[in-house]
């Protein structure tokens, strides 16, 4: 890891330069697929990626073949988007990985561990968790406003039942927070509730140019579209 970095965040101060010239309106991290891993035993833990970077396990990333030391961690993707002046979207696990999935009576210790993320992130600097950001040289919350409730995640049936469980929860906990659901709610009418819903596709630049008119009759009430966009030149 370099020794000179932007403001001492870990980051080369050229990446980061090059970063603020593309002055991003938000940052989505840790991911996609990375977040659900193929199985749950490889999902990401935010707990295991805060503190000292030498004592982070590290984890296998099983979607893309490759180990990760988790050098770049929850914090520092919070500092990222602060230093970036982009707004952090915050994507969750909601026990859900793309081959097995933990059974909603089991769910519960997960939601806590959500609810202990944005402590980290928003809670007071006497909190549980927002101390913990505190010791790390943070004590001011980060201005966390959206997070996103898994990846892709609608395509499996009991995707309502594990989002409505983290919802409520976080909508309790945290009524500001804008939550964006992984079905879109474009042509059919959510059956959960949402502040947003994910649109994603993989498609190359003539698709896009020829259903920019795909969102022009969409109902101005209800879920916002949040739009990403892969493209395959």
């Amino acid at each position: 890891m370099p020794s000179d970095t932007h403001k001492g965040h870990g980051f080369r101060k050229e990446l980061i330069s090059m970063l603020l010239d593309l002055r991003p309106r938000f940052l989505r991290f840790p991911g996609g697929c990375f977040v659900e891993g193929e199985w749950l035993i490889n999902a990401f833990r935010w707990k295991e990626i805060i503190g000292p970077w030498e004592q982070r396990p590290g984890h296998f990333g099983d979607v893309w073949h490759y180990w990760t030391d988790d050098g770049l961690g929850y914090y520092e993707f919070l500092q990222l988007a602060e230093d970036l002046d982009a707004t952090p979207i915050w994507v969750v696990n909601i026990g859900i990985s793309h081959h097995d999935k933990i059974n909603i009576s089991d769910i519960a210790p997960l939601v806590e561990d959500i609810l202990d993320s944005l402590e980290f992130a928003k809670g007071s600097a006497e909190s549980k968790w927002g101390s913990v950001r505190a010791s790390m040289g943070h004590p001011e919350p980060f201005l966390v406003k959206y997070v996103a409730l898994g990846n892709e995640d609608c395509v499996f049936s009991f995707y309502r039942e594990h989002y409505l469980e983290f919802y409520t929860a976080i909508k309790e906990a945290y009524p500001d927070i804008q939550i964006i659901s992984n079905c879109v709610g474009s042509r059919v009418r959510l059956d959960h509730p949402a502040d947003l819903y994910d649109f994603h596709i993989y498609k190359n630049s003539t698709w896009v140019f020829l259903n920019k008119t795909m969102f022009d009759n969409v109902p101005r009430t209800g879920p916002k579209r949040c739009l990403l966009v892969s493209m395959l030149l």
